[in-house]
């Protein structure tokens, strides 16, 4: 074993701390975001429901 392996617990908490501190997931989740806007602005348009 390495001397930094972490178990699963360990892990989540990394994994929830380097997902705060990222500036690469906001642009992520900014270019969802957009892409649901227009796909929900395509269905108003069209005239069907969700």
């Amino acid at each position: 074993m390495g001397k930094y392996q972490l178990d699963y617990k360990g892990q989540a908490s990394v994994q929830k701390f380097h997902e705060k501190n990222s500036t690469g997931k906001s642009d992520k989740q900014k270019k969802l975001d957009e892409i649901k806007a227009n796909y929900l602005n395509k269905k108003k348009k069209s005239g069907k429901s969700l």
